[in-house]
């Protein structure tokens, strides 16, 4: 296999269940996997390297607002649009919703009070109030978290690779490459089996 250029590969996987220390696993929605600038190498043995891999993992507004209950119980939690969260109190959700600002820190997402709503008043958050701190689940090595993204219906962890790994499966690069191309080709998937 020749030594080459792909450029930019982008690939999706849905309903995934990923896997938790303690056991037991978190459904995922989509995970995403953009490799910028694929470079191919042939030589001493084929491998693809990317300058850069970003990752996207979608979960869903209910394991938000279960991650949420577990460390502040009372609490229900949604995605606000805007790249913010709200959270209301269970026994009195018509009281009114506090805005959250979703940040990264090193082993967490911290959940930091921004507006109190009360009707049509918009107030500080009160200061005894403190942010909430979810634990992140076990990212791969090497894998950073640099954004978390609030949407409608989902929360995205956005994460970067700060260096890919020679070896991405079992199955030798020249058969993934060209189970894609004819998956491409073809508008079919090819049977892959990996070579003894």
């Amino acid at each position: 296999m020749a030594t080459g250029r792909v450029g930019d590969v982008r690939i999706v996987a849905e309903d995934v269940d990923w896997p938790e220390p303690e056991g037991g696993s978190i459904p995922l929605r989509r995970v995403t996997v953009l490799a910028e600038d694929v470079r191919l190498r042939s030589l001493p043995t084929p491998a693809a390297k990317p300058a850069r891999v970003e990752l996207q993992i979608a979960v869903s507004a209910d394991v938000l607002r279960e991650r949420v209950a577990k460390v502040r119980p009372g609490i229900v939690a949604a995605p606000a649009g805007s790249g913010l969260l709200q959270i209301h109190w269970a026994k009195r959700p018509l009281w009114g919703h506090l805005t959250l600002r979703p940040q990264v820190a090193d082993d967490a997402v911290v959940l930091v009070p921004q507006t109190l709503h009360i009707g049509q008043r918009r107030l500080r958050p009160p200061r005894r109030f403190q942010p909430i701190v979810l634990p992140l689940p076990e990212l791969p090595p090497g894998i950073k978290l640099t954004k978390v993204e609030p949407r409608e219906d989902e929360l995205v962890l956005h994460t970067v690779a700060e260096e890919w790994p020679d070896r991405l499966s079992r199955i030798p690069l020249p058969d993934l490459l060209s189970w894609l191309t004819t998956a491409a080709v073809t508008l079919t998937l090819p049977k892959l089996g990996a070579r003894s």
